[in-house]
């Protein structure tokens, strides 16, 4: 049996996804892509924006109309508030968001009974070989934050962390497999730990947070680099940068901090924990640890009542912040949060301007962060070959994609080791760079 996975939306859905790929290639399954002809094509969705549903609509569209001899399961996020159009489409199987981990089980049982997919309904219930070279470990999911804007708390729940044991063995499975750096993702993993009490799984291990966390891991592994997915400005503590602080080495230089406005009043609307002052705050503290940090966020504009003056202060803010890279987001309206039916609703039009302006702030800001790495050394994780021009990319401690040329060995003896990399000019989106020792 053949399967394809398609993926949208954010790193804790592909790190589920790459879950799911694993456990059905343990099961003998085959990967393909959806051009292979897969007996499954599985959708896996994202809801964030109108527009994440619109490329999701387009996508089920599109696969159903090019695998007519595929069975359709879709789950993720979507599938909260729209299982009226995935059924008027005819999508064989809908899986609950919160239930995508069972699909591996299930397929392995029809697979292994030869019976046909119709004998099974799927419908009630809604690890990773890894796909990437930087594998990505889930290690906490839903959201209980109360931002106006979000859907996201509605459509995946509330609190769930990961026990720190199962982390750990999750990180020393892919030592075992070669890889040198992970990356700990999850909807707000600041908030690891948080519901630990409530269950008394902080009572082995006493583990109770995200620094609690950190510690068992440099502790109890020996992967070289970890990275933090996102973390939010306000779980940023005195007793996180120690841990950054006294364990540089094994942490990759770059944060993703979220700022979404620079504007106090808008992020007030917005019910967000944090000013635009304290969040500067933060990032001066992180630099102060890293003084080369790489910083990226997200940003939103067009928010209900978002003047010219709050677009400014927002500008200002990713200015002074020196972000490497944004993620420049335009409001969207989503049924069933507070901000929904706000009044002072900004036009679509001022909204693209802004859009585009905060855009060409970004780029300015990516070239200048790109150009500082010229002449520098970097530790780069060998992800992907292109074997038509016969070059290696992979993502750097501090955040930038550097292409090279492999020496004569195997790319995939080497995929996921971190390599030194002198970086000599910019090149694409990133830098080139020429191996500076064998490997």
């Amino acid at each position: 049996m053949k399967f394809s996975i398609d993926t949208l939306g954010c790193k804790i859905n592909q790190s589920e996804s790459d879950y799911i790929a694993k456990e059905l290639l343990e099961k003998g399954l085959e990967s393909v892509s959806r051009e292979g002809h897969p007996d499954l094509c599985i959708i896996n969705t994202c809801t964030v924006t109108s527009q994440s549903d619109r490329k999701t609509r387009q996508l089920i569209r599109r696969i159903k109309s090019k695998n007519k001899n595929s069975k359709i399961i879709v789950t993720g996020c979507f599938t909260v508030y729209n299982r009226e159009f995935l059924k008027s489409h005819k999508v064989d199987f809908i899986v609950n968001n919160i239930d995508k981990h069972k699909i591996p089980k299930l397929i392995e049982k029809i697979a292994g009974s030869g019976e046909s997919l119709n004998d099974f309904d799927l419908e009630n219930f809604s690890k990773p070989c890894c796909l990437h070279s930087r594998p990505l470990i889930k290690i906490q999911d839903g959201c209980e934050q109360k931002c106006s804007y979000c859907i996201v708390p509605k459509v995946r729940g509330k609190y769930r962390s990961v026990p720190y044991r199962e982390v750990i063995k999750k990180i020393e499975g892919f030592q075992r497999d070669g890889f040198e750096e992970i990356v700990l993702t999850g909807v707000n993993i600041g908030k690891y730990g948080i519901d630990f009490k409530n269950n008394g799984l902080d009572t082995e291990g006493k583990v109770k947070n995200l620094t609690g966390l950190l510690e068992k891991i440099i502790k109890e592994t020996k992967i070289k680099r970890i990275r933090i997915s996102s973390i939010e400005a306000s779980e940023i503590d005195s007793n996180f940068l120690d841990v950054l602080e006294k364990n540089k080495e094994r942490f990759a230089r770059h944060l993703h901090i979220p700022v979404q406005s620079g504007s106090n009043m808008v992020l007030e609307f917005m019910k967000r924990p944090y000013t635009a002052e304290y969040f500067i705050e933060k990032v001066r503290a992180a630099r102060n640890i890293f003084p080369d940090i790489t910083l990226t966020t997200d940003v939103m504009v067009g928010f209900p009542g978002e003047g010219k003056r709050d677009f400014i202060q927002t500008a200002e803010i990713v200015r002074k912040a020196a972000f490497s890279k944004i993620h420049v987001f335009k409001f969207s309206k989503r049924l069933h949060t507070r901000a929904y039916g706000m009044d002072g609703q900004v036009s679509e039009e001022v909204k693209s301007e802004r859009s585009k302006m905060l855009r060409d702030i970004g780029g300015k800001l990516r070239d200048k962060h790109i150009g500082n790495s010229i002449g520098k050394s970097l530790n780069v994780v060998c992800e992907e070959m292109d074997n038509k021009k016969n070059i290696i990319s992979g993502t750097s401690e501090n955040y930038i994609k550097v292409y090279f040329s492999p020496d004569k060995k195997d790319f995939y003896s080497v995929r996921g080791k971190i390599l030194k990399v002198d970086a000599g000019s910019k090149y694409k989106d990133g830098l080139w760079g020429v191996l500076n020792r064998e490997y």
